[in-house]
């Protein structure tokens, strides 16, 4: 949540006239160049992977970039399973394979000549778990959603929601339109405010979307409510919604999560915190190596403001 209580802000304001600034040799770091791997597991999908050869920015333009001798190994419950190899822009080798399913466990090695080995884990998550959805416009004339949901208690869960709106448009003298597309974050949700109730969510563009992400951690009442934008037209005639719930690895949502902090706190811009947020779950390496499962809900007709 990003609601600020006021005597936080100004023990932290006056922090920061006292703060002071230094330079640093960026050369002096020890940094070396390293394996990156980037995935999304999506579970029934077909695998994809996409690895890279990255340097410290003072090596940008100086070192390069191909990767030599490449080699790698992905398992999958500890069993070697076959994988394609093809070149990717940027210097880069793509991975692919068959689909991974809920529970599988699964670990990605690569090697390459000059470089430590890289390695990372994920455990393909299972799917959303039993659920109900409903859509109501509220006093302010905001587009809300409630998603009900029946949480397994005995484990920390990560969870996140798309909006997809269908919206008839009827014009003189032609045939009905109907377009669809994913639903924004509202306005403003991303302000510093002094007001604990204030709407914050976590939300992250993926993809061709926004998701809300959240953990069961924060919601006891398994019960997690949104509020969302859509393109305005006029002449609608009929609105809908459909929702895409997604369950998370751990190593995905705190990925996201990190993501998220990086663009809206609000902090790194006043100087009172390093504005450099990273999350990586690659051994000896960077980047993201995660897995998630997502379902679709039927569309749902809704009385959707304008």
């Amino acid at each position: 949540m990003r609601a600020i209580y006021k005597p936080l802000i100004l023990i932290l304001l006056l922090s920061s006239v006292s703060g002071c600034r230094y330079s640093f040799d960026i050369e002096d770091g020890g940094l070396e160049p390293c394996i990156c791997v980037m995935s999304y597991i999506c579970a029934d999908s077909l695998f994809s992977a996409d690895i890279y050869k990255t340097v410290p920015v003072y090596l940008a333009g100086k070192e390069d970039m191909d990767l030599v001798s490449p080699s790698y190994s992905l398992k999958c419950n500890g069993k070697e399973v076959e994988t394609a190899s093809f070149g990717i822009a940027d210097h880069g080798t793509g991975i692919s394979s068959a689909a991974f399913h809920a529970g599988d466990e699964l670990e990605i090695t690569v090697s390459a000549e000059g470089m430590e080995t890289a390695r990372a884990t994920t455990t393909v998550p299972g799917s959303f778990p039993e659920h109900s959805a409903e859509t109501y416009v509220d006093e302010k004339g905001n587009n809300c959603a409630r998603i009900h949901y029946k949480d397994d208690k005995n484990s920390v869960d990560y969870y996140a929601v798309a909006v997809e709106t269908s919206i008839t448009i009827q014009n003189e003298d032609s045939a009905p339109l109907i377009t669809t597309g994913f639903a924004m974050p509202p306005s403003g949700h991303n302000v510093t405010s002094i007001d604990p109730s204030a709407y914050s969510p976590v939300v992250h563009q993926f993809g061709d979307r926004y998701i809300f992400i959240w953990s069961d951690e924060e919601n006891e009442d398994d019960t997690y409510e949104l509020k969302y934008l859509t393109n305005r037209y006029s002449n609608v005639t009929e609105t809908a919604v459909r929702f895409h719930l997604y369950r998370l690895s751990e190593e995905m949502y705190r990925y996201l999560y990190a993501q998220y902090d990086s663009i809206y706190n609000p902090f790194a811009n006043m100087g009172l915190s390093s504005p450099a947020f990273t999350y990586s779950n690659v051994m000896n390496g960077t980047g993201w190596f995660c897995a998630y499962s997502v379902v679709c809900t039927d569309w749902m007709k809704t009385d959707m403001e304008e």
